[in-house]
């Protein structure tokens, strides 16, 4: 079957949800609480389904979180009546949401990492994966959740073009932000929202560029770099409704002031651990390379981590050929939730370009292959994996524990293939 033809049965499952939902906000479940990962692509999903709400006339609550984990979910489902959306996370974590969502009359999952298990019958799961569409090249989590609304606004008869426009515009930011556009060009979910903004206005090709009018004539990719520093790195300072206030056309002039001041937070904090490590290196095993920068981050959030791997590439201190890795305390205060009384390690990984080469090759496992399994082998949780970015959760001091797990993951495979 064609790409496009899974788009088609994915749309289609997408307004019999719409449909379902609607129904639950009749018979008298007002509360909506929409969950959202706080990076680019996060941010883009909750302000695409704000968008949706607002012409609705729905009341509802916006909930960034920097990780999906058992103790959140409980304590959010024990404290949350009506209906729960998660947007952008969740997906691999669909079956443990499962278990803690019979409280609620309608938990609705929409994601686009690899799909968990199977959910009760109050609980919707909306991924492209499991219509066969790669949610890592044609669909971000913001694509899910604009189809969403999208098709909320069309049953409700509420849609118009300039409305889709909008909604297509945080696709492409969020497509954008996950790695998605292709030297220009998008596909699946991501190029049918690219023809509506397109269309619409709400972004205009320039040169080999695409800039977005209405937020300061500013280029996707810089308004992807706002939000990220809005979202990740000011996430412990509330700044993920910064982010998400711009996106929905609040004052940008106030967004990019903020944003200005976490970059330079960021670049202090990454120039001094960055220091450290040309002086002594990274520390290292036999395919996997490594930072534990624990709390010296503090103020940035977990995503930080990230980002920091994506510097160190950039600036040539890592092994081309082994896969890089970082750890980082995750807070055990939960902006929006509370304390979870946790003692949480966030992991992140990227690869050099060069050994992405090989990976791609079929020489190499993928962290689609390599984080789930070594997360499960130490009892962590994996929420949020890609091929070439991976992020995932492990008790603190586990972290020998889980390069070891990686080195015999990646034996395993190596055998098996």
């Amino acid at each position: 079957m064609r790409v496009m033809d899974k788009v088609a049965n994915f749309i289609r499952e997408n307004r019999r949800a719409a449909v379902r939902f609607l129904e639950s906000m009749r018979e008298g479940h007002e509360s909506i609480t929409v969950v959202h990962h706080n990076d680019a692509d996060g941010i883009a999903a909750g302000a695409a389904l704000a968008t949706a709400f607002e012409r609705l006339a729905f009341d509802y609550r916006l909930l960034p979180i920097e990780k999906i984990y058992e103790p959140l979910i409980k304590k959010l489902h024990a404290g949350t009546d009506g209906i729960i959306i998660y947007a952008d996370l969740g997906g691999q974590s669909s079956e443990l949401i499962g278990r803690y969502a019979t409280r609620n009359s309608l938990v609705i999952i929409l994601d686009h990492h690899l799909p968990g298990g199977p959910v009760p019958g109050n609980t919707i799961h909306l991924n492209p994966e499991l219509y066969g569409i790669s949610g890592d090249d044609d669909a971000s989590g913001a694509s899910v959740c604009a189809l969403f609304a999208r098709e909320l606004l069309r049953e409700a008869e509420l849609d118009t073009p300039d409305g889709e426009g909008r909604l297509a515009m945080l696709d492409l930011i969020g497509a954008v932000g996950d790695g998605q556009e292709r030297n220009g060009i998008f596909t699946g979910v991501n190029e049918i929202f690219f023809e509506a903004a397109t269309k619409q206005g709400m972004v205009q090709e320039v040169g080999t560029g695409l800039i977005i009018p209405r937020l300061c004539e500013k280029t996707v990719e810089e308004i992807v770099e706002i939000v990220t520093l809005l979202g990740s790195v000011g996430f412990y300072s509330g700044d993920a409704a910064t982010a998400i206030k711009l996106l929905l056309g609040g004052d940008p002039d106030k967004a990019m002031r903020r944003a200005a001041q976490l970059e330079e937070l960021k670049t202090t904090l990454f120039a001094r651990e960055s220091e450290q490590i040309r002086h002594e290196g990274l520390a290292q095993s036999d395919h996997f390379q490594w930072i534990d920068v624990k709390d010296r981050f503090i103020p940035m959030g977990v995503k930080a981590i990230g980002l920091f791997l994506q510097h160190l590439i950039a600036q040539e201190l890592v092994v081309e050929d082994k896969y890089l890795f970082g750890f980082q305390h995750l807070p055990a205060e939960v902006p929006g939730v509370g304390r979870i009384g946790t003692a949480l390690t966030k992991i992140s990984s990227r690869v050099h370009p060069e050994l992405r080469k090989v990976i791609e090759a079929g020489r190499l496992p993928d962290f689609m292959v390599l984080v789930p399994g070594a997360t499960a082998l130490v009892d962590g949780t994996a929420d949020g994996c890609h091929r070439f970015a991976a992020a995932s959760l492990i008790d603190r001091g586990r972290e020998d524990d889980f390069i070891r797990a990686l080195e015999a993951v990646l034996a395993t495979h190596s055998r098996s293939s």
